[in-house]
């Protein structure tokens, strides 16, 4: 008995996590807007970085998802460590900027 397996789930499953997480994170950075005080020009502006890191990571998701289906197919796969380092920055700069609200 063999088992097929089928090669798109579990890169379509990593490309969907991709996305929550960069929904999560732009709901996050909108919530923040309410704390942020509007004369801080700094955590505007880390926050408008957040942005730009989420959107790019958003970006380039889309773009190697049907590469990395392929590749996945093939077993030659890769994680998806640029896409990844951006969501995890984008995260760690809204905490760092939280933080220095907090204890400005």
């Amino acid at each position: 008995m063999s088992h097929s397996i089928d090669a798109g789930l579990l890169p379509e499953r990593t490309s969907l996590s991709f996305v929550r997480t960069s929904l999560s994170i732009f709901g996050l950075g909108a919530a923040c807007l309410r704390w942020f005080p509007l004369h801080s020009s700094i955590a505007l502006i880390g926050l408008a970085v957040a942005g730009v890191l989420v959107a790019s990571a958003a970006v380039c998701e889309r773009r190697s998802r049907r590469r990395r289906m392929k590749r996945f197919a093939a077993e030659s796969a890769t994680p998806a460590i640029v896409t990844g380092a951006m969501l995890g920055t984008s995260v760690v700069l809204l905490s760092c900027i939280g933080l220095w609200i907090l204890l400005r």
